[in-house]
């Protein structure tokens, strides 16, 4: 049977067990800004000291975070990709109009 503390314990790693899940989701869907404010949200619930009771939920986390920091830097490569592409129409257009 389990105590309070390890039932209120469950129930916020399950809490932030979805917001990584929600955050997952977000950064598939590149909308950055709603992936940030679930991270503020999830964060101040895994600094918090667990028991062993929560492992197994923290793997997820951890899974969930590994495809997204993979996410993240696809979107972060493609971004920096296509500013470069940008910059060098930018330039090719200054070098034709000073022609």
């Amino acid at each position: 049977m389990s105590t309070p503390a390890v039932t209120n314990e469950i129930g916020i790693i399950e809490q932030a067990l979805q917001l990584s899940r929600d955050m997952l989701s977000a950064a598939q869907a590149q909308e950055w800004e709603q992936l940030a404010s679930l991270e503020a949200q999830r964060e101040p619930l895994l600094r918090r000291e667990h028991s062993a009771d929560v492992v197994e939920q923290l793997g997820e986390i951890l899974a969930c975070d590994r495809e997204l920091r993979t996410l993240v830097r696809q979107a972060r490569d493609e971004a920096a990709a296509q500013w470069q592409r940008q910059s060098g129409q930018a330039r090719a257009i200054r070098a034709y109009a000073q022609a």
